[in-house]
């Protein structure tokens, strides 16, 4: 669900969501709640000083920034949250594992 929402965010939101996450844009998670169709998921988006409320929810998407209350589109706030979310599962998923000791021959 999340990756069929990011391939709908045009290249120049998604290059802005992806420098996002390398300078610490932050996500406060709201509420996170697994359905059988997905997962819904809001909360707050925030980096300088500024904040704006983002929800998805199956394949509706909202967010309060006055690009997207124009366009109806998926900006970069919610490219953010989706890149948020996967990062997060993947590292719940990867959490269980070991770390293998690396030894040279």
């Amino acid at each position: 669900m999340l990756r069929r929402l990011l391939g709908k965010v045009d290249a120049g939101r998604f290059g802005r969501a992806l420098a996002g996450l390398q300078v610490g844009w932050k996500f406060e998670v709201g509420y996170r709640i697994f359905t059988k169709s997905g997962v819904q998921i809001g909360g707050q988006v925030s980096y300088g000083g500024k904040q704006y409320a983002v929800h998805i929810e199956g394949r509706k998407s909202y967010c309060s920034c006055k690009d997207y209350m124009s366009r109806k589109v998926p900006c970069k706030h919610i490219a953010f949250v989706a890149m948020a979310e996967l990062a997060h599962y993947a590292a719940e998923r990867s959490a269980h594992r070991q770390v293998q000791e690396v030894r040279s021959l």
